[in-house]
């Protein structure tokens, strides 16, 4: 049984909406979730409420790390947090990989290489679980898709 930490920056419901579908389909493969929003403090909540914050323990108890990013360009007081618990490294053995609205595949965004690379420094391997053959043409059953190969 595997341990799913996703983590989606959203103030919008676009992005909240694919992290749900990943968590759907990590529960589906028997996969236990975590899911955590990154907000600047003050936001307000969006879609479903009470997500609550990253925290170290969420990061040592996840398998999978699976990060949303609804902007572009890297926002400070939303990633801050994310980023400042990776600095201190230590998570080898880990997966992790990161979507954007578009998906997990296109053009990487800044937020992305930014999160990634602070995986990466983690000592958390980057990488989709496995190359979808053929990709849905729904987003949010791609996005199951892979959070049953996450939750495996």
């Amino acid at each position: 049984m595997s341990h799913v930490l996703i983590l989606f920056q959203s103030n919008t419901e676009p992005i909240e909406r694919l992290a749900l579908a990943v968590a759907v389909g990590a529960v589906e493969s028997e996969g236990l979730i975590r899911l955590r929003r990154l907000a600047a403090p003050g936001a307000p909540e969006v879609g479903h409420q009470s997500y609550g914050t990253i925290k170290r323990a969420d990061l040592e108890w996840a398998d999978t790390v699976v990060v949303g990013l609804e902007h572009s360009e890297p926002v400070a007081e939303e990633l801050g947090p994310l980023l400042e618990l990776l600095s201190e490294g230590g998570l080898a053995g880990k997966r992790g990989w990161t979507f954007t609205e578009a998906g997990p595949d296109g053009q990487r965004t800044a937020a992305q290489a930014l999160v990634e690379g602070a995986l990466r420094e983690a000592e958390i391997s980057v990488g989709l679980p496995r190359a979808l053959v053929e990709p849905s043409g729904d987003l949010a059953d791609t996005m199951k898709t892979l959070g049953q190969l996450s939750g495996d």
